[in-house]
């Protein structure tokens, strides 16, 4: 599907994505809102055929979220069953101007009928996109969100930031964790002594103390989030337990560390 095209009918904004067949679907929430229902849920589940219901990631300003969006059929099912006045005239406005719309471009595009209002609503769009794909570290998702970037600039006839210049990748964690066994691995050529269990086939470590010995070799490692969640994921050696308290053989006290299988040759 397409990125939702906004339009608005009564200044209450009507958004609706077109498949790849063709087929368009409405957001349900703004159809309720706009027919006077209360409960979208409720009334999509009382009044709408589930096979004219999808789910879609949308952003909003929020960030995602999943919205339900429905089929011409149940959208017309929802107007039919609305007591609100209005209900005719949004009808209408659905079959003489937002239809014809999206079969005449295919695609999200502004025309020059489009009001002060809906453009401003996709620069701010376009903008929340941007923000979006800033933050979002996921290759997969970056590119997903790229692409609407994309789509929502040359609608609005404006260039598109390369993704790199917005945000980037999260480093693969075996790249991350790299660094932190090549740094144990220092420390052993050093003879330093920074297991804290006596067991043959398991690590032990506390970080603040691993960082301190690391900066006092000459050597520099930061245990910020991203080596941290690494370090949680590794699964060559696996990590088997995160800040647990354990018996030390160094300080015959309890100290708490992040412990992982010790690989055997």
């Amino acid at each position: 599907m397409t990125i939702p095209v906004l339009f608005e009918f009564d200044a209450l904004p009507v958004r609706v994505m077109t498949g790849e067949d063709g087929e368009h679907w409405f957001c349900a929430k703004d159809i309720c809102t706009v027919l006077g229902y209360s409960n979208a849920s409720k009334t999509v589940g009382d009044h709408c055929r589930e096979k004219g219901i999808t789910k879609r990631y949308t952003l909003t300003e929020k960030g995602q979220q999943e919205l339900q969006f429905i089929d011409e059929g149940n959208l017309y099912r929802l107007i039919i069953k609305s007591r609100k006045e209005e209900a005719r005239s949004f009808e209408s406005w659905v079959c003489d101007e937002v239809l014809p719309a999206l079969r005449k471009t295919g695609g999200y595009q502004l025309d020059k009928r489009s009001t002060a209002a809906t453009r401003i609503a996709n620069h701010r769009l376009r903008l929340a996109l941007g923000k979006e794909l800033y933050r979002t570290r996921d290759p997969a998702l970056r590119t997903l969100i790229h692409q609407q970037l994309t789509d929502v600039s040359n609608a609005l006839g404006l260039p598109t930031p390369e993704i790199d210049s917005l945000g980037r990748t999260e480093p693969i964690a075996p790249d991350i964790l790299k660094s932190f066994w090549e740094a144990l691995a220092y420390l052993d050529g050093k003879g330093v002594d920074y297991n804290h269990t006596s067991r043959s086939n398991v690590l032990a470590v506390n970080l603040p103390e691993l960082s301190r010995l690391i900066r006092e070799h000459g050597q520099s490692l930061r245990f910020d989030t991203a080596l941290r969640e690494a370090m949680w994921k590794s699964r060559s050696p696996r990590c088997l337990h995160k800040n647990i308290a354990v018996h030390s053989r160094l300080t015959g006290g309890t100290i708490k560390c992040w412990v992982f299988e010790r690989l055997t040759e």
